[in-house]
Order: structure tokens, then C-alpha cells, then sequence
């Protein structure tokens, strides 16, 4: 487009103040935006995103959906415009929300202090959402929100909230148990959430530990699961446990020493705490910590796949820990997803300890 040139039609509609001409810039400078996708010049894009924002108002039903439609698998879209149609009205919102990824986390929890349910669910399905995030949405404290929550599998969950919708959900058995079955649930909750669990519950919940630390959790919860599910039971979030039983629940967590669970240790990692990923896989693992430190910083895919089914990780967690771990920036190709692959096909958790344990001392 020629800025010299003072007839073309979109410096025209800029020039008319009216709504109708407001409504054909905001179209057709959506056209053009679409039309040119990736092949435009980053100057172009944001300059058709900042007309975009701005007029955001005057854009019709038709040219927000096919926006939405376009950027929602886009990973150039432009932020701004972006943050627009996921504060829209929900079918124009629902692609961007579910799929977009460079939506942000403050964007999100933007989003979901002032939109409704259906915004919010959609992001308690999103993948890898991140502790603000579902710090707002447990927040809510609606417990179809926090119950898709629990079921979402890649979303991180600090301690503090996990407590919170432990609360929350404490009347809706088949939520609870989604919830404190999770593999992220805090090794410091796993007593209190023995105490409360359902049959199935405790059954996964006792599968993580020892058999001696899962007689221990039957016994010791025993003389206080009845006063922690008298409490909680209620859902009074404001009006906590007494603090007696608090106090018990939480030494009796202390005292067994009960293994971090896989969430809990990638949630370290991320977080750059390697020492004690490290430190918790060899526990899990029940090997000596230096040899398992040798093995993983050697950061070979072979052997943080087989760590990784060992200690019951899931496999789509391997990428993240060798990219955590790798320090010589060598990426991550298709042979190391056939690799992880084929440890989950030839390998029981058994195996692959055995395997990743040879070789190695003390």
C-alpha cells in the first residue's frame, strides 16, 4: 500500500468519523490482515493489530469470528488483539482460549476474573496453565470449575490451592477424589487427604507409598479422619480445621517421610531446584542420590525415560525434563520421542528401575 497515495480506500474510511466507515476499516483491515498471515513484515502486523485493538469496537459479529477462527493455532498472532477476543463474548473467545498459544497467564487469569463460567471452563481444560491460573479459578470456589480443574492433568497446582479446593470439593466425592488422586497432590496433604478420600481414594493414595507407610496412614489417620472429615465436610474454608487436628494431620505427614510424587518434583524442576528433583527421584527410585545425579545431568534420553517410567512419571513428561536438563543445547528430535517410546513399550516400571540402576554405586 502507497502512503502517497491519498485516494486509496482504507485512508479514505480512516478519514470518516462515522460508524459505518468505523465498521468497513475494522472489516476490511481484518481482510488484509488475514489475507497476508505470516507473509506480512512485523511492522505490517502490528500495524493492522493496533488499527484492530483500537476500533476493536466497531468490528462486527462475522469479522471477530473469522479473527478468532485464524489466530486461535497461531503463534504470531499479535498479543493485543489476541487478549481482545478472549475477553469477547464466549463463541468468539472459546477457540482462543481453548488452543492459542501464546495466550500468557496474566491474559488468563484477566480473563477469568471478568468473564463467566463458560470462559473459566474453558481454561480449567486448557493445557499447562500455570499456578496463577488456577490460583483464580479455585478462587471462584464453583465447584464444576474446580472439578474440571482437577481433572486436567497438565495444570499446575501450588500447595496452598490444592488445600483450598480440597475445601471446596469436600462435598462432592467423585471431584475430591479426582482431585487428591492427582499425581501432583503435596506429599505435606497426603495424610489429610487419606483422611477424607473415598475407597478408591485411598486405594491410589496408599499405591504411591510403602506398604509399611500405608499401614502407618490407615492407623495413625484413623484417630483423626473422623474430626478432619467432620471439618471439612462442611466446606467452611473460613472457618478452618481445629488446630489441634491441623497440627496432627500435618506431623503425621512429617513423620512418615512420604515420597514427593512426580508433579511435585517437575513442579522443582521447572523452578530450577534440580537438587531436589534429583534428590526426590532417587527416593522415589530408592537409589543412592549420587548415582542417580550422574545418570540424569548426563541428561542421554535412554536414561531419563527409563528415571521417568521408574518412578511412574507419565511419558509425555520426558521432553520437559531434557530440555530442563540438557546444558549443551542439543534439541530434541523425533528419535528421542521413539526412544521414550519404546522404554514404555519394552519396560514395566520394575524393568526400567533395574535398567537405569545398572552399573551404578553407591
Amino acid at each position: 500500500m502507497s502512503t502517497n497515495n491519498t485516494n486509496h480506500p482504507l485512508i479514505t474510511l480512516a478519514e470518516n468519523s462515522s460508524r459505518e466507515a468505523r465498521e468497513a476499516l475494522v472489516a476490511a483491515t481484518a481482510a488484509q490482515f488475514l489475507d497476508t498471515g505470516t507473509e506480512a513484515s512485523l511492522m505490517e502486523r502490528t500495524l493492522f493489530s493496533d488499527i484492530l485493538v483500537k476500533l476493536y469496537n466497531f468490528a462486527r459479529q462475522e469479522v471477530r469470528l473469522k479473527l478468532s477462527a485464524t489466530l486461535a493455532m497461531a503463534d504470531w498472532a499479535p498479543i493485543e488483539l489476541v487478549r481482545e477476543l478472549a475477553l469477547d463474548s464466549f463463541d468468539i473467545a472459546q477457540p482462543i482460549l481453548a488452543f492459542c498459544p501464546i495466550l500468557n497467564d496474566d491474559i488468563l487469569v484477566e480473563v477469568v476474573k471478568a468473564c463467566g463460567f463458560d470462559h473459566r471452563a474453558t481454561i480449567a481444560e486448557r493445557s499447562c496453565i500455570g499456578e496463577i491460573v488456577s490460583e483464580s479459578l479455585i478462587e471462584t470456589e464453583d465447584k464444576k470449575i474446580l472439578s474440571t480443574l482437577a481433572a486436567n492433568v497438565t495444570a499446575r497446582i501450588a500447595p496452598k490451592d490444592f488445600e483450598r479446593a480440597m475445601n471446596v470439593l469436600s462435598d462432592t466425592p467423585e471431584s475430591l477424589n479426582a482431585l487428591i488422586t492427582r499425581h501432583d497432590l503435596p506429599p505435606s496433604l497426603v495424610a489429610a487427604a487419606f483422611a477424607i478420600a473415598g475407597a478408591e481414594a485411598r486405594d491410589a493414595i496408599t499405591a504411591r507409598v510403602s506398604p509399611r507407610i500405608a499401614s502407618r496412614l490407615v492407623s495413625i489417620v484413623a484417630d483423626t479422619a473422623a474430626n478432619v472429615a467432620a471439618t471439612m465436610t462442611k466446606g467452611l474454608f473460613h472457618h478452618p480445621m481445629p488446630e489441634r487436628v491441623v497440627e496432627t494431620v500435618r506431623k503425621t505427614a512429617r513423620n512418615m517421610d512420604v515420597k514427593p510424587t512426580p508433579g511435585f518434583l517437575v513442579a522443582a524442576l521447572m523452578r530450577g531446584e534440580r537438587e531436589q528433583f534429583i534428590r526426590g527421584i532417587a527416593q522415589i527410585l530408592e537409589l543412592p542420590v549420587a548415582g542417580v545425579s550422574r545418570k540424569l545431568i548426563s541428561a542421554e534420553t535412554e536414561s531419563i525415560a527409563l528415571a521417568a517410567r521408574a518412578a511412574n512419571f507419565d511419558s509425555s513428561i520426558v521432553r520437559t525434563i531434557y530440555e530442563t536438563l540438557e546444558t549443551r543445547s542439543i534439541p530434541w528430535t523425533i528419535g528421542d520421542d521413539r526412544t521414550v517410546a519404546l522404554v514404555w513399550m519394552r519396560c514395566s516400571p520394575g524393568a526400567a528401575r533395574t535398567a537405569f540402576a545398572k552399573g551404578m554405586t553407591n
